[in-house]
Parts: C-alpha cells; structure tokens; sequence
C-alpha cells in the first residue's frame, strides 16, 4: 500500500512539473533592415543643392525605408516602414526606437531604468528669413505610441523641438541647450492612448510665433527617450519593446493651430499579394492551380484627409518583367466622404476589388515576376500631395513557398521540452523539397547559437508522421542571423498536397535558449503555424507568420515529357492547355487505351485513344496521361497542364 501510494504521489509530481512547450513573441533588439549598404544608398540619394529648403516642408514617409529620405532629414536613425503602425494616416510612418542608423542599440543605454536620447529626426535648414508672426506659420504631424511593437513607458517622453543658436558672444555654446522644446507627451501603451478605436493617432499643432526662429537655417527635430529596465522576467531587452511612429508632417504658412484637413486622397495600408495566404509561390505550382491560389479580393484602404467630398478615380495594372502591362482593372470614379465622417472609403470596386480571373499568362517558365500597381487620382490634375497615390506589390514567383514579406517585427522563440513548431504548407503538384530557408534573429542575452536543432519535415501532423528529420544537429552561426540562411536537405523530399516544415530542439529548453527566428507581423497566417506543446501539436496562437520557407528543385520537371522508341512517339499539345481541346500525338494509336490521372492519383478519364481530346470537364491543375499497348505491353506517359 505505501508502494503504491509513493508510486501516486511520483506520478502526480511529474505530471505537474511536465515541461510543456509555451511559445512567445519578443521585440527584435537589432534592425536588419539597416544596413551599411542601405545607409550608403540612402546618403548617396542626396540631391547637390547645399540652398535651405523653401515652405512647404511636408513629408508623409509614403516611399521606401529604411531611412527617411535625405533631401528632407539631415540623419538616418528612424526607420521608415509599414509594419509598426496601427491604421496610420497614409501608407509607411517614421519609428522611433533605441536602435542607431545601423540597426544596433545605442551604445550609451543602461539597463537602469532611466531615461536617455535616443533617435532623432532633424529636419535639413529651412529659410524662414522672409516671414514673421503674422504669417501663421504652423507645423503639424500625427503620434501613435506602441503601434504594433511594445509601449515606451510613462517616465519616457516624445518631444518636438526647434533650433535656436545662442548669440554670438556666448563661449563654447553646448549644441544640445540649442534644441528648444515645443512639445512633448511621454510614453503609455496604444490601449490606453486610443482605447482600440479611431482616431489611433493624435494631431499636433504647433505655431511658430518666436521672431527668433524666422532665420535662414531654421531647423527642428522630433527626438524621443528611452529607457531599459535592471530586470526582466525574459531573457531579452529590446528596441523595438520601445515605440514611437510620427506621420504626415507638415510645415506651411497662411495656417491655423485649428487646421485639421489636408487637400489628400491616400492609400492608407500598403498592397497586397495577389495569392491568399502566400506572398509566393513556385511558378509551376501557380500553373497548377491559379483559381485555387488567388485571393478573391484586394483589401484596399483608401483615406480622404480633407472635410469635403471628392469624386475620384481607382485602378490597378499587372505588369511584367519588361514593365508591359498585361492586365488591367478600372473601378471608375466614386465619390469619398471625409475620413472624419466615415472612415476608409467603403465602395466595394475600390475597397475591396476583384482579383481578375486569369491575371497571370501559366506559359511553363522556371520563374516569374510580375507587379501590381494600384492607383487613384482626384479630378483632371491630382489632390495636393500625390505621393501617396500609388502603391506597388512585388509580386515573385520563384524556387519557394513564403507567408513573409522580408522583414521581421517580432521575434518568435519556444520553451520546453523538445519543443517543436512548424509551418504547414500545400504543394499543387508532386514535388522535390531540397532546402528550407530559415529567418535566424539573434536577442540579448540569448545563447542560442550554442544550441543545435533538427530540421524536419511531416507529411502530417494529425496523426504525426515525420517523413524527413535531419541527421545531425544543425547549429546557426552569428554571421547567419539578420537574414535567410538555405539550409540543404541531407537528402531530397518528394512532396505531395499537405506537408511541414519546421525545427525541433531536444532536450529542455528555456526561453534563454530557444532558437530565435524571424516573425512578421503583417500578414496573419496563424492557421499556418502549429507547435507541439508537449501533449500533441496545437495551432498557434500568435498572429502572423514565421518566417520559415520550403526550397523546390528548381529544375523538377513540369514540362511535356517525349517518349522515343520503337513502339511510339507521344508529344501532347498545346501545354499549357488554355481551352478545352488537347491535342495528342501517337505514332501508334490503334488499339490503345487513353487515361488521365490527377496529381493526386484519381482516374479523371479513360478510353481509347482520341487524337483531339475534349478536356471542359477537367479543372485547371497538372495532369499526367498515360497510353497502353495491350499488344505489347508498352505503357507511354506525358504530363500536361491546363491553365484557362
């Protein structure tokens, strides 16, 4: 009876001391977006005009990071993006974090509590010298803490501030006294700010009244604090757990603090894949089937940032590698009522437009690139700020599959035992998976690149069938973190419809020491994500995508197969079939028996052998024919594709 009893009592403390796996989402601490090759690009973009700028000053970040553009900011700590803001005013914001122009934590930070300067954004000289205070000259912009990286707190601030050098028989002047506050809010998270409704930004409006500052090398900066706690309850401090976004900045005469409109119809989220779920695909599995791979509809968010109605036009092209245009969309003309009034346009053509049927040729190609250019205008000439009128999507088919746009917000890590997280993905047609491509970050404190994992493929997850597992420890060094690491298969895979791919660790792992990989925030495919909880794999919780994406044999065959011998040649045409005839070539038809198999090995049509074959019944898809020789035995295949 004691035997049992302690036998009880053993059972019941491993149950409650059982390492289940526990998954959570941390801020990065370094920007790889940042990078000395991009910072040289952006310096580079300066135009040679050493003159102060002319009013108006205005700038909406409307173009590509990851710094702000040179000819408007004389420094390059903020990030430009679209990742970090809650229903920004229009596309793209300026973050502010702890991270310097090379993407690293300031160097002067302290893990004490307190706050210090950390990004600036100052503007280039400004000539003010030919207005006064009667001008009504005003600078505007909107604030957001937090977005959708982590909440600065209450003891750090924001602040907007103008340059005013002290007079000339002042000694050994301190450029930092120079910098005079106009206004500043400190930190609280996005909740307590917007309380999860509109508007998610505030307006600031600052009047320049000061004679002082009417100089010919005027100049004001935004600059915010931050501060790094002594303890953490996870094993990472970060930059981005620190957040500031500043959009649509604007500085003009003849204004009041009470101006709250702007001449400006804007795209206000950026665009989109043409694919649900996917950002991209290999080509040939688009051929297979594009109608089951096609988002229905675009979501478009279009703002009208001034208090009267316009009636304008929307549009979206597809072009192709050589900039031809190949599809067309026309919304027409609508009206949109002020975004103070109703919010985003809600007209379905512009809000929500079709994705056309057949948008993409499905010629056989090893890969393709296409873009889609969205685009509205108001009336004959444009609204006032046209920047902002026209948004590109990067549309790639190449060797792999990917949820991800590129670029990390969050970093993704596990704890437990032997913990397990995979991304599910569906292949169109039979093929060979050779590589994964993995988005290593590193964090603070974190040893991960100590720590080894298995790369691993499954077939299924319910029940688990694991169908490749890598033979050794694969361990990531530091030089591979920031970016896509390929890592080769020991061996190929073939895969078919549903499959998995994804990293297990062994042992006990803590958050310390999980691996640390990439995960964006901007497109939520969490039915995607699966991890193993130590009682069974589970869907995450987590919205968005890790950055994990499967490598195809670039040069699997999805072409016609010939078949040459001397019972018969077979060539099928055309491939791909965009109608609903297939033309087959046999040097021996007589006697021999037509099937037709899809990928998935069902029987779709059999018969004898037909030189012009009707295929409307047959969906878009790869297929594979087969002709038989009773007489002798000989068996001929060819695989083809219809794609209408």
């Amino acid at each position: 009876m004691i035997l049992r009893a302690l036998f009880a009592i053993l059972f019941l403390a491993s149950a409650i001391y059982r390492p289940y796996a526990q998954e959570a989402l941390l801020p990065m601490h370094y920007n790889p977006e940042k990078t000395e090759e991009a910072l040289l690009r952006n310096r580079a973009s300066v135009k040679f005009d050493t003159a102060p700028m002319q009013l108006p000053f205005w700038d909406d970040f409307s173009y590509k990071g990851p710094y702000p553009d040179a000819n408007l900011w004389a420094d390059s700590y903020v990030f430009i993006n679209s990742g970090y803001a809650v229903h920004p005013k229009t596309y793209n914001v300026a973050t502010f974090d702890i991270l310097d122009e090379r993407g690293n934590i300031y160097s002067h930070m302290r893990n004490d509590n307190l706050p210090r300067p950390a990004d600036h954004l100052t503007s280039n000289p400004i000539d003010l010298s030919a207005y006064s205070p009667g001008d009504s000259l005003v600078i505007s912009f909107y604030y957001q803490p937090e977005g959708r990286g982590g909440s600065p707190s209450t003891h750090d601030w924001l602040s907007l501030q103008f340059f005013l050098p002290p007079d000339d028989n002042e000694e050994e002047p301190d450029e930092e006294n120079e910098w005079q506050t106009m206004w500043s809010t400190s930190g609280e998270s996005l909740k307590s700010f917007a309380q999860d409704t509109f508007p998610y930004f505030r307006r600031v409006m600052v009047a320049i009244t000061d004679s002082r500052y009417f100089r010919e090398d005027f100049r004001f900066r935004f600059m915010n604090t931050a501060s790094l706690p002594p303890v953490r309850s996870l094993p990472n401090f970060s930059s981005t757990a620190n957040i500031w976004n500043i959009d649509y900045v604007y500085l003009d005469a003849g204004r009041s603090i009470n101006d709250s409109t702007y001449y400006d119809i804007a795209f206000a989220s950026p665009a989109q894949s043409i694919l649900r779920d996917y950002t991209s695909i290999p080509w040939s599995h688009y051929v297979a089937d594009p109608a089951g791979l096609l988002r229905s509809n675009f979501d478009i968010r279009i703002s009208n940032l001034d208090d009267t109605p316009y009636n304008y036009t929307y549009r979206y092209v597809i072009k192709d590698e050589g900039n031809t245009t190949i599809r067309t969309y026309s919304g027409g003309s609508w009206v949109i009522s002020p975004f103070s009034e109703t919010g985003y346009q809600d007209y379905q053509p512009h809000a929500s437009p079709i994705v056309l049927s057949n948008p993409l040729p499905t010629a056989p190609a090893t890969h393709r690139d296409f873009s889609i250019v969205h685009s509205l205008r108001e009336g004959a000439t444009g609204d006032a700020y046209q920047s902002n009128d026209t948004i590109v999507y990067s549309q790639r088919f190449h060797d792999y599959f990917s949820y991800d746009d590129g670029t990390p917000e969050m970093v993704h890590i596990m704890k437990g035992y032997s913990p397990s997280r995979a991304m599910q993905f569906v292949a169109k047609h039979q093929d060979i998976l050779e590589a994964v491509q993995i988005y290593f970050m590193e964090s603070v404190n974190n040893i991960d690149y100590q720590q080894g994992f298995r790369l691993n493929v499954w077939s299924s997850l319910y029940p688990e069938q694991l169908v490749y597992s890598s033979e050794e420890n694969i361990i990531i060094g530091e030089d591979e973190r920031g970016m896509f690491t390929r890592l080769y298969l020991d061996e190929e895979v073939s895969v078919e419809d549903t499959f998995y791919v994804g990293i297990t660790q062994q042992g006990r792992i803590e958050l310390g020491n999980s691996a640390v990989i990439g995960f964006d925030l901007d497109n939520d495919v969490s039915h995607r994500l699966f991890i193993d909880t130590g009682d069974g794999w589970e869907p995450s919780i987590k919205p968005g995508a890790l950055m994990i994406r499967p490598v195809m044999k670039r040069d699997y065959n999805t072409s016609v197969p010939e078949r040459d011998d001397e019972d018969g040649r077979l060539v099928v045409y055309p491939n791909p079939a965009g109608g609903n005839r297939l033309n087959i070539s046999f040097d021996r038809p007589e006697n021999s028996l037509l099937s037709i198999f899809d990928l998935q090995g069902r029987l779709v049509f059999s018969g004898q052998f037909e030189q012009h074959l009707d295929i409307s019944a047959l969906q878009n898809g790869i297929y594979l024919l087969i002709i038989d020789r009773p007489s002798s035995g000989k068996r001929h295949s060819a695989r083809f594709i219809i794609a209408r």
